[in-house]
């Protein structure tokens, strides 16, 4: 990198993207196949990027980097070029898209296995990192990436079953309050379901999951001619809803994290992290963003067809029992306002109701 002289059309090429920045007041830019370039240019422009931004009064202007061939090559690319997050490709859509399914694990912090989409916010020999903030900042986290490399054939969430298009409110909701920069694909909002359903040709699999949103000639649900971007929604009003309370409450976006055991029994033998019997995963995930001294309780129900009770561990210091907690959101609007019990189990543990292939939040 340090020897590393720019070229007269990648000067021009930073020029021209500086001069969109003003023109337009834009305030990121998604740099696409960082993989193929030279750190060197990387850097180089990066840089350019940041200093000009800044010169014109945006502090805070995003480079992020599409980094292919692990998280452990994206963590040294990132380094070494001064991007500010890495779209997380790699594992991280694989393990967020079938947990929430029912047909991975969360993981288990009494293991040092990699193996859950909350291992991988655990500080961690692999990634050599120490704080949960690198990944709540340098991390992009998604459902329905328009490559999805490494698949053959491809599908948006939606695209595969029935039963994962009511499974998409979960998956949007723990997308949003876990930890990462949570990103939205377009579509993702209107529940598009692109699949490549062909049996002897993988070629071109992605072109099914880059549905037309303004009326094309390939919309999604095998429509034509189509206008999707509907603001009534269900998915895009959960979304901005979820979205502004996270934005209210900083723990949401910055806390630290923890997968919590969960109980239906509520006795102190009983608390388990959840994980697959015979390959599904049917049942509660809860997890906490505690920031400060505030605690929020998040979890969804990966069944779709039952309602769950279930005693999930919070933090004894934030909540000693006898206590309380409110639930602050959740997909059955009718509970929002209720008054869960902590009781003393295992420290702490708050009582609570998740929808079928539902989200909520305590507080």
């Amino acid at each position: 990198i340090a020897g590393f002289v720019p070229s007269g059309a990648l000067r021009n090429l930073t020029d021209i993207y500086r001069f969109w920045i003003a023109y337009a007041d834009i305030d990121g830019y998604r740099l696409d196949t960082v993989k193929h370039m030279e750190p060197g240019a990387g850097r180089y422009f990066v840089t350019g990027i940041h200093e000009f931004a800044e010169s014109i009064g945006k502090e805070n202007f995003a480079v992020i980097g599409e980094i292919t061939g692990g998280r452990a090559n994206a963590m040294t690319i990132l380094d070494a070029t001064g991007l500010d997050a890495a779209l997380g490709i790699d594992d991280i859509p694989d393990k967020l898209e079938f947990l929430v399914k029912g047909q991975r694990s969360p993981g288990n912090p009494e293991t040092s296995d990699q193996e859950g989409f909350f291992d991988l916010f655990r500080n961690s020999v692999l990634d050599n990192r120490r704080s949960h903030q690198w990944y709540c900042r340098q991390i992009v986290t998604m459902l329905d990436d328009h490559d999805q490399v490494g698949v053959r054939h491809k599908f948006r969430f939606c695209g595969d079953s029935d039963r994962s298009a009511k499974l998409l409110r979960p998956a949007l909701g723990l997308n949003l309050t876990s930890a990462g920069i949570p990103c939205i694909y377009y579509g993702t909002e209107q529940a598009f379901n692109g699949a490549d359903n062909r049996q002897d040709d993988d070629s071109w699999s992605d072109a099914f999951l880059r549905e037309c949103m303004f009326g094309g000639p390939f919309g999604s649900y095998q429509s034509t001619g189509r206008h999707f971007f509907y603001e009534n929604h269900e998915v895009y009003r959960f979304i901005s809803d979820v979205a502004g309370l996270c934005r209210l409450h900083i723990a949401l976006r910055r806390g630290r994290q923890y997968l919590r055991q969960v109980s239906e029994s509520g006795l102190d033998w009983e608390f388990s992290y959840p994980q697959p019997l015979d390959g599904k995963l049917h049942w509660v995930v809860a997890w906490s963003r505690i920031f400060d001294k505030s605690e929020y309780l998040c979890a969804i129900n990966t069944d779709t067809e039952r309602e769950l009770c279930v005693w999930a561990v919070v933090d004894s210091s934030i909540h000693p029992s006898p206590g309380m907690m409110e639930c602050l959101y959740s997909t059955d609007p009718r509970q929002v306002g209720e008054i869960a019990p902590v009781s003393p189990a295992r420290g702490a543990a708050l009582l609570i109701r998740v929808p079928a292939a539902g989200f909520v939040v305590y507080r």
